[in-house]
């Protein structure tokens, strides 16, 4: 289908464009496509438009005096190395795809208006990225129809349903499984289409971390849901992809062949404390020139050694404890209910400035006995591994 670019007022002779497909469906694939054309007499640097470099998405709604929606990127406030800049020479011109299809799925059907602002970037390594002389440069205003989601629909779910489910979602209301099964298919594919919104930044993911714990309560009916939702869904692959191990996992099916030495292991030093004396646990929260640094490593026998620094501290501190033997259960136990064989991060970026945190486990000597995962702040304090990331900053904490 052909694509009408709309086309900002060109700065020095750059100019960048917005284009739509024109219609979308709530919940599926919305991507726009972004263009800088380069007619100036001189080569620029471009962030954006490398095609490896991860970048957020900020979408501001529309307001009184701007009444359309503001499309940016959301990395102004980090320093890029080179990797994440293009170089455009005069008379090139470069296209990016932007998937924003977490924010179109949150607000619903209607006919929107959209325009992209290039803000000014940070470089590093002495990089000069090109700015606008404006403070931003715009793209044209875009028009984008999106529907209501045709799956939905035909399984019974009206807009009006779907708006009570959302809100008992976000109120964790105790019978919303029970709402789920009463609506049949149709509840069990709303709640696999909430899920696609773990993708989305900041509070927006609660709900699809919400929608999870639901469809994975459903049991089977969840699965074929999720199942279904991923061929309807591309964009939310990575999040169909890991409910879709959840749910299996709570439906006891046997591991993969490339996590069952790690949960056969885990299962013998959970039953077995003579088995510990490999096992090393480490917990680091946060680590960086903005939020200091914290880490727990926790050894077999229960011995903690915790190591922080605050943000303005030039040397970290080191605290030691043991847990008790109740506690140390508690620990594992915790490990084996997080399943942290499956954990992986949703989000290729973060909101500026999110901490990271990273948990390595070692049960035995070798690679099949260890597992590490680093994911972003809002994965780990949203999703079902909420209640290990919290235990660990208590024993951070009470060190």
């Amino acid at each position: 289908m052909h694509r009408r670019i709309a086309w900002g007022s060109p700065q020095n002779g750059v100019r960048f464009g917005l284009s739509s497909s024109g219609e979308a469906e709530a919940g599926g694939t919305v991507v726009l496509d972004l263009t800088c054309e380069n007619a100036s007499e001189a080569p620029i640097t471009l962030f954006g438009f490398a095609a490896d470099y991860p970048r957020a998405l900020r979408i501001s709604p529309p307001k009184p005096t701007r009444p359309f929606m503001r499309l940016s990127f959301g990395d102004v406030h980090v320093l890029h190395p080179p990797e994440a800049f293009t170089s455009l020479r005069p008379g090139q011109s470069a296209t990016t795809r932007l998937d924003v299809s977490f924010a179109f799925d949150r607000r619903g059907a209607g006919r929107w208006q959209i325009a992209f602002g290039y803000d000014p970037v940070r470089a590093s390594a002495g990089l000069r990225p090109w700015a606008p002389s404006d403070g931003e440069a715009t793209t044209g205003i875009a028009e984008l129809v999106v529907t209501y989601a045709r799956a939905l629909r035909e399984a019974g779910i009206d807009p009006d349903i779907e708006a009570v489910l959302d809100d008992a979602l976000l109120r964790s209301d105790a019978p919303i499984v029970e709402r789920l099964r009463n609506l049949g298919g149709g509840g069990a594919a709303y709640a696999a289409r909430r899920v696609a919104r773990i993708l989305s930044p900041g509070a927006d993911s609660t709900l699809g971390w919400r929608a999870l714990e639901a469809l994975a309560l459903l049991g089977e009916d969840g699965l074929r849901a999720a199942l279904t939702a991923r061929d309807e869904l591309p964009h939310a692959t990575v999040a169909l992809d890991f409910a879709i191990d959840w749910i299996t996992h709570g439906l006891g099916q046997t591991p993969a062949a490339a996590h069952l030495p790690f949960t056969t292991m885990l299962d013998r030093v959970i039953a077995q404390p003579d088995m510990r004396g490999n096992f090393i646990a480490s917990w680091t929260p946060y680590e960086s020139p903005v939020h200091g640094l914290m880490r727990l490593e926790v050894l077999g026998r229960g011995e903690c050694i915790v190591t922080s620094r605050a943000a303005d501290a030039l040397a970290p501190t080191t605290r030691r404890r043991t847990l008790s033997a109740m506690q140390m259960q508690t620990l594992l136990e915790s490990i084996r209910y997080a399943a942290v064989w499956l954990l992986r991060p949703m989000r290729d970026t973060g909101l500026p400035d999110e901490p990271r945190p990273a948990l390595e486990a070692q049960l035995g000597l070798g690679d099949p006995f260890a597992r590490r995962v680093a994911m972003w702040n809002g994965e780990w304090r949203h999703g079902p591994a909420a209640p290990l990331a919290s235990l660990l900053d208590r024993i951070a904490t009470d060190a």
